[in-house]
């Protein structure tokens, strides 16, 4: 492309600055090199003092809304309501995030004290009938007792899995899906 049409071309579309975002960047639009007007080269300016590393390596991100303008996805620059409205739903989104993570922390604190109560082991009563506890007999509430149950004696009947088990090595039941295969086509004829 010639000197010239670059030059028509710069005089007939004159553009340049376009706006900035809430951090101070700006966003700079000029006509392409290309032989296409409508694919505009779109550059930002970090702000003085940023460092361009930090948002190349990404510890920073340039807003969503001037990301899309940059690439040519969006036709339209944002405007500065719009990116302020958005920072302001991002704030919201984090307080809602804050408040369902506490919710949920609750829970499983709650949830780790009921099932702390239900595995704390039960005190069996005293063996010896003759020594009685006054405290005991105080209290309306019934003691809970541990059943006991004689120790298992190891033996062939222990190595089987349990009834209500299914056995690995068992068909699954009918009402479980199976695997697809194709059948077999047979060829007839000769």
């Amino acid at each position: 492309m010639s000197f010239l049409v670059r030059l028509f071309r710069r005089l007939r579309n004159p553009k340049g600055y376009v706006g900035r975002d809430l951090e101070g960047n700006q966003y700079f639009e000029y006509p392409g090199i290309h032989d296409d007007p409508s694919r505009t080269k779109r550059v930002v300016k970090y702000a003085q003092g940023r460092d361009m590393w930090a948002y190349i390596g990404g510890r920073r991100r340039l807003a969503v809304q001037w990301t899309a303008w940059l690439t040519h996805t969006r036709h339209h620059p944002p405007s500065l309501e719009e990116l302020q409205a958005d920072l302001e739903r991002q704030r919201r989104l984090m307080l809602n995030v804050a408040r369902i993570e506490a919710r949920d922390r609750e829970e499983a604190a709650r949830i780790a004290a009921i099932q702390q109560n239900i595995t704390r082991p039960l005190v069996a009563p005293p063996s010896d009938s003759s020594v009685v506890d006054d405290s005991a007999q105080a209290s309306p509430q019934p003691q809970k007792r541990v059943p006991t149950s004689p120790p298992a004696e190891p033996g062939p009947a222990q190595r089987e899995p349990p009834a209500d088990q299914p056995s690995p090595w068992k068909p699954p039941p009918s009402d479980e899906p199976h695997s697809w295969q194709p059948r077999a086509s047979v060829r007839r004829g000769g």
